[in-house]
């Protein structure tokens, strides 16, 4: 038996191994106390907030796009959005069923919502206004479910101006026309709320604990006019009933500031319904779609040849039998018609020959150098979503022909804006103006925070041009012109007709059957107040530019510089067209 002096250190030994294990296991302990609390505090307290909380966007009010007098073109109106906490939901199905028949929607498709893994989602997206109630009394008691306020896009004034203003999706973001290309400016800046989860470990929104309130978007002024704008609608809705074409557009300009008043296309959509029509209906065709201008593009042949002085108003073309060949191509005239013609008779004749003969004393050079001066070929610069930029090839890739064919608006694209924009300089007095649409961007108190002003870009031709060449686009709508149509009570018009074929790629020939008809021109010609330009895609029946695009044009015109009370400058005439 060993005695008590011998077992002390044996005692000692094990408190002190096991003092040792102690002040390990608390150091341990303390080190992790230590990384825990200091090291990963940051990092364990988001991870915390992540598994406790929930941020949900609360979508901000869509800035009103007005008119140029005011007019509500689009607005944002309350409408409440229904969202759901899955986790907080007993039974999905039951849940499902009850709500189903207020919000009008599948009880499957609901279900599915409803038994989703995640904190938060929404039911029903801003809804009609009598469907809180009837949910309310569906689904009494349901602690699962509520309400957040939210708006919903409206366009007042239905179809008017729909390819120009756009619309928004579902996620009140703009997804066509300005309410895309200003997404910044209407848009807004989206609040935040936070879903928490309560004592009992279930999800709860509490409304007055939004963290961040949305701050609403900022409102736009158009230059367009909303009642200029009624009128060309109507009239291209005439033209779609009457030649049945694949398309028609037309715009309305301020030919010396660059303003459009009004741009259309058929055809059109309501923004309210957007999902009623195909995605073809949704685009602004006077900004995306190419044309061969055809006889219209002789404003820029004649321009530049009085410009360069290759050609006097009064001077003799021969224009021989009614044809040309050029490069192994014979060019005929529309009606095959020859003999010896002013250059102002050749314009107003649409004369292909003669045009043909002053460009080949103008020259390949000379020639291409006006067409991207006069805007062709490039962007106009226009703040709309979607605009190409045509087709005009170098120089270096022009054929044979290409002279003489570019000469009469062939081997050529163009948009509606870009040959309105061109037929511009001359009613400017030689001027590239860049054409706009938003004329001001403010907030709801007033500021404005973008101001846009005419940009007058260039100098194309000369005024002593500009006017010759006007002098010769009045006898295009006077007898023996192409266009008697195109006549207004009171005012003189200068303009220019465009019938032009349509090039059949399947037959690698320009086709006898699809044409492509417009008319362009301004008034008053002696001080121009406006500006426009039809064009109808391959119309059926009549297909000349003087008897489908000029009646429209006539019409859009009267009716506007009547609106616009410009007073009267010559005599009333007896107009051939009426409607």
């Amino acid at each position: 038996m060993a005695s008590p002096a011998a077992s002390r250190p044996k005692d000692r030994a094990r408190v002190i191994v096991v003092a040792g294990l102690l002040a390990l296991g608390y150091a341990g302990v303390c080190s992790r106390l230590v990384y825990l609390q200091v090291i990963t505090q940051n990092t364990l307290a988001e991870k915390a907030v992540r598994q406790q909380q929930a941020t949900i966007e609360l979508p901000a009010k869509r800035g009103t796009i007005y008119d140029r007098q005011g007019n509500e073109l689009a607005v944002s109106i309350e409408a409440d959005s229904l969202y759901c906490v899955p986790e907080n939901v007993d039974d999905p199905k039951a849940l499902a069923r009850k709500l189903a028949p207020a919000l009008g929607m599948d009880p499957r498709t609901l279900e599915a919502k409803i038994s989703n893994d995640r904190r938060f989602v929404w039911l029903a997206r801003k809804v009609a206004p009598d469907v809180p109630e009837r949910v309310k009394e569906a689904a009494a008691g349901a602690g699962a479910i509520g309400w957040l306020p939210d708006s919903r896009r409206y366009y007042p004034k239905k179809e008017i101006a729909s390819q120009v203003i756009g619309f928004t999706g579902l996620d009140n973001r703009g997804l066509e026309g300005l309410e895309c290309a200003y997404e910044s400016s209407i848009g807004g800046v989206a609040g935040k709320a936070i879903t928490e989860k309560d004592g009992t470990g279930k999800g709860v929104l509490a409304v007055e604990d939004v963290k961040n309130s949305a701050k609403p978007g900022l409102n736009v002024t158009l230059t367009l006019n909303e009642r200029v704008q009624y009128i060309v609608e109507k009239e291209l809705d005439f033209v779609m009933a009457a030649y049945k074409p694949l398309s028609a557009t037309a715009i309305v300009m301020d030919p010396c500031t660059g303003e459009i008043l009004a741009m259309a296309s058929r055809p059109g959509f309501n923004p309210n319904r957007v999902t009623d029509y195909k995605p073809a209906a949704w685009r602004n065709r006077a900004v995306t779609d190419l044309y061969e201008p055809g006889s219209t593009f002789k404003i820029v042949t004649a321009a530049a040849a009085l410009e360069e002085g290759v050609v006097r108003p009064s001077d003799i073309i021969d224009c021989g039998d009614g044809e040309i060949e050029i490069g192994g191509r014979t060019i005929h005239n529309a009606h095959k018609e020859g003999g010896r013609l002013t250059f102002e008779q050749v314009i107003q004749r649409s004369n292909n020959v003669g045009t043909i003969r002053v460009a080949l004393r103008l020259g390949q050079e000379r020639l291409y150098k006006y067409a991207g001066t006069f805007g062709f070929g490039e962007k106009t610069g226009v703040d709309l979503p979607g605009e190409v930029s045509g087709r005009l090839r170098k120089l270096n890739e022009w054929s044979a022909v290409s002279l003489a064919s570019v000469a009469i608006g062939q081997e050529i694209s163009v948009t509606p804006l870009q040959m309105l924009s061109a037929l511009n300089v001359i009613a400017s007095g030689g001027f590239y103006n860049e054409p706009y649409v938003v004329s001001e961007v403010f907030s709801d108190d007033g500021t404005v925070i973008k101001r846009t002003l005419p940009k007058r870009v260039r100098r194309v031709v000369s005024q002593a041009t500009a006017r010759k060449l006007s002098e010769i686009l009045c006898t295009v709508v006077e007898d023996g012109g192409t266009a008697v149509s195109a006549r207004l009570r009171g005012y003189q018009v200068a303009g220019k007709t465009g019938t032009a074929q349509k090039y059949d790629r399947a037959l690698g020939r320009y086709s006898k059957e699809k044409y492509t008809a417009s008319f362009v021109g301004f008034a008053p010609a002696d001080d121009p107040k406006l500006s426009a330009i039809v064009v109808v895609n391959e119309p059926k029946g009549q297909y000349y530019g003087g008897l489908v695009a000029a009646p429209a044009f006539k019409n859009i015109m009267e009716k506007t510089l009547t609106l616009m009370r410009v007073p009267t400058r010559l005599p009333e005439q007896t107009i051939l067209v009426e409607r």
